[in-house]
This record gives C-alpha cells, sequence and structure tokens, in this order.
C-alpha cells in the first residue's frame, strides 16, 4: 500500500489517542484550536503524517509524524511550489525544522526518512485536489522547532537530522 490521503476513522483517533496528542501542540491564543479530520497514512507500513497545528500568522505549521511505535514533531512551511496549468501535477519544497529521531529508530534511519518523504510528497493537495503527479523536496534545517514535545513524550536518547 502508498500513502493515502484520508479522513481518520474515529476508531484511530482513539487508538492512537490524537485528540490529546494535537491539543497538547495547540495552545489557546497562540495557534487556535485545531484538531485534524484526516491525515496521510500507509497502515502497511505502520506510519502517519498529522498536521497538529497551524496559524494564519505562522509560515510554519506543526505535524506529528508516526513511524511503526515511534512518535516525531516538527514544522514543516512549504518554500516553493510548481503546479501545472492544467493542475495534474505538482512540486512543493518543504522545509522542515525540529525534526528529531528517536533513538530506538536511529539504526533504521534510511528507512524511516524515505518513508517521511514518501508521506510528504502525497500531502501536496490532500483530500481536496487529486493531482495525477506528485513531489516534494524536502531540506532539514537545524533550527528547533517553536512548540516544545508533548509532555507524554520523553525522549533521553535521540538523533537530528544531519545534512
Amino acid at each position: 500500500m502508498a500513502f493515502v490521503n484520508e479522513n481518520i476513522p474515529e476508531s484511530d483517533y482513539e487508538k492512537y489517542d490524537l485528540r490529546r496528542i494535537c491539543g497538547e501542540h495547540n495552545l489557546q491564543g497562540r495557534r487556535g484550536d485545531m484538531h485534524s479530520i484526516s491525515w496521510t497514512v500507509d497502515r502497511d507500513r505502520e506510519s502517519f503524517l498529522l498536521k497538529v497545528w497551524a496559524h494564519h500568522e505562522s509560515d510554519f505549521s506543526g505535524y506529528a509524524f508516526y513511524w511503526k511505535g515511534g512518535w516525531m514533531f516538527f514544522e514543516m512551511g512549504p518554500t516553493e511550489s510548481n503546479i501545472a496549468p492544467d493542475w495534474s501535477s505538482c512540486w512543493f519544497k518543504f522545509l522542515i525544522k525540529g525534526f528529531v529521531i528517536p533513538y530506538e529508530l536511529e539504526a533504521r534511519q534510511k528507512e524511516l526518512l524515505s518513508d517521511l518523504q514518501a508521506a510528504i510528497t502525497q500531502i501536496p493537495g490532500g483530500t481536496t485536489w487529486n493531482y495525477a503527479r506528485r513531489s516534494a523536496t524536502i531540506e532539514f534545517s537545524n533550527e528547533p522547532a517553536s512548540f516544545p514535545a508533548p509532555s507524554f513524550f520523553v525522549q533521553p536518547n535521540t538523533t537530528s537530522i544531519k545534512e
């Protein structure tokens, strides 16, 4: 199965405790209050990408990437794009900051980043637009994310992405 954009079933909201996870990243007055209704998911890979916060005054949005039991939280924003005049294809370049790989997943960094790339490539258009062809380039910044990791997320040993 490939990553697909779809509405989140209520059972998955409960299974992954997504209301709490989104709520941990939404600070009243700073980012608004948001609970995603859709995600980019690949059940065979046991992974999904979920927007956890957005604000009209920010160039970045907050995301959670769940991969094989591990959570990663980061901010991402588009820096360039190209959409075909007939809306058949799109390309986006995204800048990611604050992405940290949990220590227990460090040995699988290459596979994890490949899956993250696949999920991000599926995002443009979300469930609204169905581009026949999508592509995305991601660039990692050493700049930290502006939001803290949620309180349940303890990460004593982590690895930042090295370019």
